[in-house]
């Protein structure tokens, strides 16, 4: 599964919260909203209360009661209302004619609590304040009575609301009462429910909008404050053997950017001065020991025409003789891989026929791999000439034949192919044997690694051959790769760029 980039991880994250936050705001927005139209609904009919209802004493007088509610809470709410009368006994008094049925007034708990708070009027006490203060022609009050001296009784009962719901729709009904009579009045909650659902609609065709706009700002905020880390990595990228010098630029924007780029070159300029040193070291020692390994092979090549035929001298300095060319191998490769690291590998180009050269290390190959009885497969174009070093190249191909020869398997096969395109010159080289373990395949290029079947079946070599055929090839401007590797197949891939002078 491909992992998201971290900008646009930062863009989801930013979204996502953002999107946690904005609904659980909407979430108690829209509770506290609903909250309080339904409060206003109740503290409507709690009014009631301060209206000193002379009708209930009246009794009877329901349908002006109905008429009454609708002018009090307006012409819009005249068919959203519903009023049901009970006595304390339980006997229904008055419903409205728009009472839903399947409410039944029967089955509706009416029980309400007596307020300490509540003062009863009428005739025994008369002293007692908003006495005679009903609608009556010389009184002040806003009771639903005819006015005019009637006895007075407000409401002595705590009020208790509720919501139903019924097949017409859901209903907030608020319970009022004396102690012998209790109204019950009930809202339509329909208005108030499309109004909450206008609300939550709205929010909800919002919400992706501004969650879009979230994510799209933390892209950006996040690209910009990736763009000295990609600056970073750019520079990083162009630091090679050849490129050490290379330093990333400074940055004036963010104190914390500056300060990585400033021990990051600090660690490149440590880097630089350590692979410096060590280049040097490495060629310096090899070019120094050129020449006393030249002296040493001179006089052992003397003093092995001097001795005598079978001798145990003769043994022992042709076996110094053989280790003497191994040590000038091998400070030969390690003074061209030195060059190679330090840029400074020297190519004497000329036309070389590439045909030629492998034919020519191909008849080698067949007399060397004779006891073996390896089978050659051989498929060269004719005239393959490039522009490059004959001796080096020559070197390179060698190693990748004498890897193909040495870590073969007893009449195993050796496939060489070599085609010219209008571009490129590409040459695969093949062998069987045990091939190179998966764990193993990235190190093949490393200097002195050697896989441990190799070294297990005692086979000569230092490791440095295909690290050395690698950065030839490389000098040239081409690529040298393992293509694959399984067991009884291993296969090289070489690509050179065609140009001649």
């Amino acid at each position: 599964m491909k992992r998201l980039p971290f900008r646009s991880k930062i863009a989801v994250l930013s979204a996502a919260i953002s999107g946690l936050v904005l609904v659980a705001f909407g979430l108690a927005g829209w509770l506290l909203i609903s909250r309080q139209k339904v409060e206003g609904v109740d503290t409507e009919i709690r009014l009631l209360r301060a209206r000193h209802p002379g009708w209930i004493a009246m009794r009877g007088n329901y349908q002006r009661l109905d008429e009454a509610l609708g002018f009090i809470f307006g012409e819009g709410h005249q068919s959203q209302i519903i009023l049901l009368v009970k006595g304390a006994d339980g006997t229904v008094l008055h419903s409205s004619p728009g009472w839903p049925k399947d409410l039944v007034p029967a089955q509706l708990d009416c029980t309400l609590e007596d307020d300490p708070r509540a003062v009863a009027l009428g005739s025994t006490n008369r002293e007692a304040p908003g006495a005679g203060m009903g609608r009556g022609r010389g009184g002040m009050g806003r009771g639903f009575g005819p006015g005019g001296g009637g006895p007075q009784v407000a409401f002595t009962k705590v009020p208790r609301f509720q919501t139903v719901t019924t097949a017409s729709g859901a209903w907030r009904l608020g319970m009022l009462g004396t102690a012998d009579t209790t109204l019950v009045i009930g809202l339509n909650c329909a208005g108030l429910r499309a109004e909450l659902d206008r609300i939550r609609n709205g929010f909800l065709l919002a919400l992706p909008a501004a969650l879009f706009l979230v994510g799209l700002g933390g892209w950006l905020v996040a690209g910009r404050a990736l763009r000295p880390m990609k600056m970073i990595a750019e520079t990083a990228e162009q630091v090679t053997a050849r490129g050490l010098d290379r330093r990333i630029p400074a940055s004036n924007e963010d104190p914390e950017i500056a300060r990585v780029i400033q021990v990051l070159n600090r660690m490149m300029d440590r880097l630089e001065a350590s692979f410096r040193q060590a280049t040097r070291f490495t060629a310096d020692a090899s070019h120094e020991l050129k020449t006393p390994l030249a002296i040493m092979q001179g006089e052992l090549e003397n003093a092995l025409q001097d001795a005598a035929p079978g001798s145990k001298e003769q043994t022992t300095y042709g076996q110094l003789l053989e280790e003497t060319q191994r040590l000038k191998g091998i400070t030969r490769s390690l003074l061209l891989l030195a060059q190679a690291d330090a840029g400074r590998l020297k190519l004497t180009r000329e036309p070389t026929d590439v045909s030629a050269i492998l034919e020519s290390i191909l008849e080698d190959a067949e007399i060397l791999a004779a006891e073996s009885r390896l089978r050659f497969e051989v498929e060269l174009e004719r005239q393959v000439v490039l522009d490059a070093d004959r001796a080096l190249l020559h070197m390179a191909l060698l190693n990748l034949l004498t890897n193909a020869v040495k870590y073969n398997e007893p009449r195993g096969r050796i496939h060489v192919g070599l085609t010219m395109r209008a571009e490129e010159v590409r040459l695969e080289m093949g062998n069987t044997g045990p091939g190179i373990p998966a764990e193993e395949q990235s190190k093949v290029f490393d200097r002195f690694h050697r896989v441990d079947a190799a070294r297990n079946r005692g086979v000569d070599g230092i490791g440095l051959g295909l690290s050395l055929a690698r950065e030839i090839v490389r000098a040239h401007g081409g690529e040298l790769v393992l293509k694959e590797s399984r067991p009884g197949w291993t296969c090289f891939a070489m690509r050179l760029p065609h140009r001649l002078s």
